[in-house]
């Protein structure tokens, strides 16, 4: 079994499959609120929802926004949530068993070391 993987680089998303033997990345169109380009970010998959979720980055400046990609809808949704962490970039991100994303880390004009979920 080889995971699909995304990747958001400027406003373009790209898929890559990969199998034993291939790899091929096709770019990949979708609707809804995109991101803004940016570099220093964390995304995780939940395969039980279908989601990726992106946390964060420098788009121009450090943010803490928290966008969902749709992967079955193609859709992208930014999400409104109480309590978001710190805007930061350069920090780490995991998904756990029960489907939380959990952000540790970076950088908003001092170097953090916190963990959120």
């Amino acid at each position: 079994f080889f995971p699909k993987v995304c990747l958001l680089l400027r406003l373009a998303m790209f898929l890559l499959v990969a199998s034993s033997l291939l790899a091929t990345w096709t770019e990949l169109s979708a609707n809804g609120s995109w991101p803004t380009p940016r570099h220093g970010h964390s995304a995780v998959f939940c395969p039980r929802r279908g989601w990726m979720l992106l946390f964060g980055g420098n788009a121009f400046d450090p943010t803490n926004q928290l966008f969902r990609f749709d992967v079955a809808r193609s859709e992208w949704a930014q999400l409104k949530l109480a309590g978001p962490p710190s805007k930061r970039e350069g920090h780490t991100a995991t998904l756990t068993a029960d489907g939380r994303m959990v952000v540790f880390g970076g950088y908003s004009g001092k170097f953090l070391s916190d963990v959120r979920e």
